[in-house]
């Protein structure tokens, strides 16, 4: 869970108002166009970003959700 919640501050910090690029392959989701993280807020705690659908729904796994709020907080220092 760790290493997943540390990659996820990664990826939301490297693309805070971009859009993250999609996937490569022929699969399902290539075609996918991932989210755009805005409003990007850093505080001891944690963070927090707006994620907004960054094209076309391709909703591989049901309905894509346009709009998403990140809310993280940090548990420990590692």
């Amino acid at each position: 869970m760790a290493v997943l919640l540390s990659w996820l501050l990664v990826a939301v910090a490297a693309v805070s108002g971009t859009s993250i690029a999609p996937r490569a392959g022929s699969d399902a989701l290539a075609s996918c166009p991932g989210y755009k993280a805005s409003n990007v807020k850093t505080s001891d705690p944690g963070l927090t970003a707006d994620l907004n659908l960054a094209g076309k729904a391709c909703n591989v796994y049901g309905d894509d959700l346009k709009n998403l709020r990140l809310d993280v907080t940090y548990e420990t220092g590692e």
